[in-house]
């Protein structure tokens, strides 16, 4: 056997077996116009369940996010409605479909949500529409958690990709502001 024919056949295996190990999602970074730009929707709202289901083909698991409405930033879902968020992935029994970079919901969470949709949302751009609000008691203000950046990318120099850098809490008061500076000025 020719050495180079040898070597084709290790790389072959070795990439090979290394991809039955890969697990990537890549999400190209947004900032917040192009996010506001968008969603047809932005609320801030509680989860007040849910729930994962097999669909009619029993191929593949979707979950139902319900999420009561406290406030709405943009479109025309008002405030003390429930709405539903719809999303491949979730746990049936003992099977669980993952989808690598769609956000994870907990119930009694409350979020600030980028949504894309009119009556079955969906959240845009993935795990990057989704941001939890967590309570600072020293500040005494709700604060918006950046979203994960595992998996989010963003170009560097040289048109490389980098990892995308996690930013820091925002209050939301602040956030609100700049959203709706967004809005009122589109990209």
């Amino acid at each position: 056997m020719k050495r180079a024919t040898r070597l084709q056949i290790l790389v072959f295996a070795a990439v090979w077996g290394a991809a039955g190990q890969l697990h990537a999602t890549l999400i190209r970074a947004m900032e917040l116009g192009e996010l506001v730009a968008s969603a047809d929707a932005i609320v801030v709202g509680k989860v007040v369940s849910h729930q994962a289901a097999w669909d009619s083909q029993h191929r593949k698991i979707i979950s139902t996010i319900e999420i009561d409405v406290e406030e709405s930033w943009k479109g025309t879902i008002v405030a003390e409605r429930r709405i539903a968020i719809v999303q491949p992935g979730g746990s049936v029994g003992d099977i669980e479909m993952t989808v690598l970079g769609m956000p994870i919901f907990t119930v009694g969470e409350r979020s600030l949500l980028f949504l894309r949709g009119q009556r079955q949302f969906q959240v845009a751009g993935m795990n990057l529409g989704k941001r939890a609000l967590a309570w600072d008691d020293t500040g005494k203000r709700w604060l918006v958690e950046a979203p994960s950046t595992d998996g989010v990318v963003e170009v560097g120099p040289g048109a490389k990709l980098r990892q995308a850098q996690r930013r820091l809490p925002v209050p939301l008061n602040d956030l609100r502001a700049q959203v709706r500076r967004a809005i009122e000025n589109p990209l």
